[in-house]
């Protein structure tokens, strides 16, 4: 009596953490290729894998994973009824919501901005897209320059455009333009990583500066409700901050 008693309660407490450790997936969608966000897509390395590692350390419901994701097919996807995921690293200007009333929002994820970039020896002070006019201006592959691609248009300014943000700064390197915008975070890593200290100069004025943060879709409040308040202490978790330091 006392084997059976006890292979029953075995039993119970086995299923029972069986069923705790069970999760809801939740898909985490990325598009940004690049330092120091996604260091490697195919080994899973970067501040967008391990922000989902994160969240899974705080969630006992869910279990997240990021899965990188081009940004057209991600607009695609989002468009639909049947979307089951989330959105990592955006800004609402970005997905034509600045009301905010498209989609969910989280807060802050990232603070972030786009640089003015140009050799040290041959600096460019940005103050509108007007300071451009007559220059070579390197740009990413796909990527909206506010201001400036109008005057791109009107053939007042040379764009000249690379896959990344990488190439654009080897680009400048060997001076086959005279300026370049790349977000700070990404050019903080690869100056460190390549060595590149003391190289470039960096306008006063950026060209735009944001907030990266998670879109979520209005029908996935479920998932908003349990990340939003993590997200909200970010600032202040010092397993955030530690995470941080890495990049």
């Amino acid at each position: 009596m006392l084997f059976k008693f006890s292979n029953i309660f075995c039993f119970l407490f086995y299923s029972a953490g069986i069923f705790a450790a069970q999760k809801i997936d939740v898909d985490v969608y990325v598009y940004h290729l690049k330092p120091p966000f996604i260091i490697s897509n195919n080994l899973e390395l970067g501040l967008y894998y391990d922000f989902s590692e994160y969240l899974n350390s705080k969630s006992d419901k869910y279990h997240f994973e990021t899965i990188f994701v081009p940004r057209k097919r991600i607009e695609f996807m989002i468009g639909k009824a049947s979307f089951n995921g989330i959105v990592l690293g955006v800004n609402p200007v970005w997905f034509k919501d600045k009301a905010e009333e498209k989609y969910l929002w989280t807060g802050t994820i990232y603070q972030d901005q786009d640089e003015m970039v140009s050799l040290i020896d041959n600096p460019v002070e940005y103050s509108g897209a007007k300071s451009l006019v007559g220059k070579n201006l390197g740009g990413v592959r796909g990527f909206y320059y506010f201001g400036i691609d109008e005057l791109v248009a009107q053939g007042e300014i040379n764009r000249f455009d690379t896959v990344g943000e990488y190439e654009l700064l080897q680009m400048l390197l060997f001076k086959r333009i005279d300026v370049g915008i790349v977000s700070r975070s990404t050019l903080n890593f690869l100056m460190k990583a390549k060595s590149w200290q003391g190289k470039f100069y960096l306008s006063k004025m950026p060209h735009d500066q944001y907030q990266r943060r998670v879109l979520i879709p209005r029908h996935k409040k479920v998932i908003y409700d349990e990340i939003s308040p993590i997200i909200n202490k970010l600032a202040d978790d010092p397993d955030w901050q530690k995470i941080l330091k890495k990049y």
